[in-house]
């Protein structure tokens, strides 16, 4: 399974799937569904007022032929401006998306600005219709994916963007992630002498400790820590580590 990496505010990294290719489809499936109920409603709404309108009055061929033109332009541009309005509007979901939990988001976990709004929904020319005249819709879409790991398109790749399913890998429990209250007071500020990946081996460490029952090896895992910081503490060796884990998220987290 392709996964992305999506830092958050906590100073953690968050693992998200990729949204395959059978969401992304059933997705537009869905959209296209919609577009189906839009131009149903319309045709009923409007077939008695065209025909009444343009076929009952005295008007001539080319008025007439003008007024339907300017009706299906008017009828087609929410239709063709659908998935970015959507995605502009909805923080990168269509309502296809959102029935199927599945956004579109920046590579870096950022929400995409409206130019790249622009850039993925001007570019779906190529990776879906322009891919009909060739073969079916979508094949180039298709195809691009295929030989990413990203799940990108010519679209995403072009705008930095990709689409992600919205289901957690990681959860906050896999991380070093330990919630703080705004009032929280540091007890050990040598904190700033660890490292994302020595917090987050300890946090592992710890967790096995704890699981396993083995004061053994949270016992040094509490020397290796103070050994690095030069902390001394008569805290019991669980509360010294659950105290540096609060201490480092409470510090990194909040700048």
């Amino acid at each position: 399974m392709n996964t992305i990496i999506i830092p958050t505010t906590q100073n953690i990294e968050l693992e998200y799937p990729v949204a395959s290719m059978g969401d992304r489809f059933l997705a537009s499936l869905i959209d296209f569904v919609l577009w189906l109920v839009y131009f149903g409603i319309w045709f009923l709404l409007l077939n008695e007022y065209v025909a009444n309108s343009f076929l009952e009055k005295a008007t001539s061929g080319d008025e007439e032929h003008y007024h339907l033109q300017t009706i299906g332009i008017l009828v087609l541009l929410p239709v063709m401006f659908y998935s970015v309005w959507c995605e502009i509007l909805f923080d990168g979901q269509t309502l296809g998306k959102k029935l199927l939990n599945i956004r579109s988001i920046r590579m870096d976990g950022v929400a995409p600005s409206i130019s790249q709004y622009l850039i993925r929904w001007a570019l779906r020319l190529v990776d879906i219709w322009l891919s009909g005249i060739i073969a079916f819709p979508g094949l180039i879409g298709i195809l691009v994916m295929t030989f990413n790991k990203k799940g990108q398109r010519l679209g995403d790749l072009a705008a930095g963007t990709t689409v992600i399913k919205l289901k957690l890998v990681t959860s906050f429990m896999d991380t070093i992630f330990v919630e703080t209250q705004d009032d929280y007071q540091l007890k050990f500020p040598e904190i700033t002498l660890l490292k994302d990946r020595d917090v987050s081996i300890l946090k592992e460490v710890l967790d096995v400790g704890i699981r396993s029952q083995n004061p053994k090896l949270i016992r040094k895992l509490a020397d290796k820590v103070q050994s690095v910081t030069g902390i001394s503490t008569q805290m019991k060796d669980q509360e010294f580590l659950e105290s540096i884990m609060r201490d480092y998220n409470h510090y990194y987290g909040r700048e």
